[in-house]
């Protein structure tokens, strides 16, 4: 069984549908923009999912934001991943209200990959936000990512895209597309002029040059008087 076509002809959720009531086993591929997503099926059981970097619910609430795609199914394609399990309509109503969040935040956050940077003092901005949101503005470097955040504090990431939202409509932060570079560290002074001696003085600490004492000639005659004299 293959089947082939468009969101705007048959959108995502029928497709689920019309695979679900045919009891069939294979895979829907959807393609959108530079994008590629997998719905798993087994006997029309809808068993894993994956878009992007997403898997589970969050890739189907992924997909399920996109308005324009090419899907293709093709049957008897399996995957030995798992990410669903239970009832698909459950999965669906999961997955459509996590894309209805992520609709409220994403043209503020069109990427989890941007770095926020706070444009008011530390204090004023701990002092404008809840105590729920606390955790948030403390990861908040200028370095790390989104992403990277939502790891650390182990957040689900829309509900830090959710609070990093509200301090970007607050003018408390901005997202920039990379962190900044490492200022650039002094260039180091440099070694004195002349030989190897000239260069090693002043790791030894001497800091002006020690006049040189000229010993006056003797004749021999007058060196043997001097040894005799001592």
């Amino acid at each position: 069984m293959k089947l082939e076509g468009t969101f705007e002809t048959i959108p995502l959720r029928e497709l689920i549908d019309m695979i679900t009531y045919s009891s069939v086993t294979g895979a829907l591929n959807i393609f959108a923009e530079q994008l590629l997503g997998h719905l798993y099926f087994r006997d029309g059981h809808l068993y894993h999912s994956d878009f992007s970097d997403a898997v589970g619910v969050e890739a189907l609430a992924g997909m399920l934001e996109i308005a324009r795609a090419d899907f293709s199914f093709v049957g008897d394609v399996i995957t030995e991943q798992e990410s669903l399990w239970g009832d698909v309509d459950y999965h669906l109503q999961m997955a459509e209200r996590l894309a209805y969040r992520w609709q409220g935040v994403r043209a503020a956050i069109p990427s989890l990959d941007l770095v926020p940077a706070l444009l008011v003092a530390f204090e004023v901005a701990l002092s404008r936000v809840g105590p729920s949101n606390h955790q948030v503005l403390g990861g908040i470097d200028g370095n790390r990512s989104l992403k990277t955040i939502a790891v650390d504090l182990g957040w689900a990431e829309i509900d830090l895209a959710e609070a990093i939202a509200q301090m970007l409509q607050d003018n408390l932060i901005e997202l920039r597309r990379n962190a900044p570079p490492p200022q650039a560290q002094a260039s180091p002074p440099s070694p004195p002029s002349g030989g190897l001696f000239e260069r090693l003085r002043p790791r030894s600490g001497e800091s002006t040059r020690q006049p040189v004492v000229e010993r006056p000639h003797l004749s021999p005659d007058d060196l043997v008087l001097n040894i005799l004299r001592s």
